[in-house]
């Protein structure tokens, strides 16, 4: 593939393959998101975030060592990637222009999803005027993760098969997207633009807050969930904020 630095003028079109990526169905105006075929020569020849969604790291074949974890990311460029599992890559982040960005795309404002607004059947529900959009989401397969990164014990040793899918999601400055704690799945976060944190609490209470997790463009946090035997996940109270405009990537982990 050959990448430039000049921004597509329309949004490509969802689905369709070239010989080392698919572009993705929230790809926007000005930000490119693409899954890339699994062993592909990808040349970087832009500032890419680039998500590593699998198990094993991404070796950047650079001079001195250098590798993008599982399940972190990176901002990338004037490196060759070639790894055995899809990579999720991200151009454009510098030129698209954020404010607003949930309603000139026409994305779902979550206020108005009656399912969500009305809450997710633990604590108080979602306030329905949260200025909080979700992109279309991309179903990228099945992922097989070692049962430690879902936040098994350490002698958990049997892998786990999830359905991975993504999506991205804007808020403006200033917004709290709700303290809760309930999801079946393993969440992380990659932030695409703008300062934004991850928050958790102690109880769905703002003044219980003991940690704050900073996302600056290009970081990815941790996972932070619990997983048993019975494969249930189990999260601590928590929330993103929105220090400015932001836009950020949701990664979802799902039971096959």
């Amino acid at each position: 593939m050959t990448r430039t630095t000049s921004v597509p003028s329309a949004t490509p079109a969802a689905g369709t393959s070239t010989d080392t990526g698919t572009p993705l169905a929230f790809s926007t105006r000005g930000l490119r998101a693409e899954l890339t075929t699994p062993g592909a020569k990808i040349p970087l020849q832009e500032e890419t975030l680039v998500v590593n969604l699998s198990a094993e790291p991404l070796d950047l074949h650079t001079e001195r060592p250098s590798q993008v974890a599982p399940l972190q990311s990176a901002l990338l460029d004037r490196v060759t990637l070639r790894h055995p599992a899809p990579l999720l890559l991200l151009t454009g982040m510098n030129t698209e222009r954020i404010a607003d960005l949930g309603a000139r795309e026409n994305w779902l404002r979550i206020g108005n999803d009656p399912a969500v607004a009305a809450g997710a059947g633990e604590g108080a529900p979602f306030p329905a005027g949260t200025p909080l959009w979700r992109s279309p989401i991309a179903q990228l397969g099945t992922v097989t993760l070692p049962a430690q990164l879902l936040g098994a014990p350490s002698e958990a040793s049997t892998p786990v098969p999830l359905k991975l899918q993504a999506n991205l999601w804007y808020a403006p400055a200033g917004t709290d997207c709700h303290i809760h704690r309930r999801h079946d799945f393993l969440e992380v976060h990659t932030q695409v633009a703008g300062r934004g944190r991850m928050q958790k609490f102690h109880a769905q209470d703002a003044e219980t807050r003991y940690q704050d997790v900073v996302l600056e463009p290009g970081s990815t946090h941790a996972p932070f969930c619990g997983y048993d035997a019975t494969a249930t996940w189990s999260y601590p109270w928590h929330r993103y904020w929105a220090d400015t405009d932001c836009v950020w990537l949701a990664l979802e982990y799902h039971p096959c």
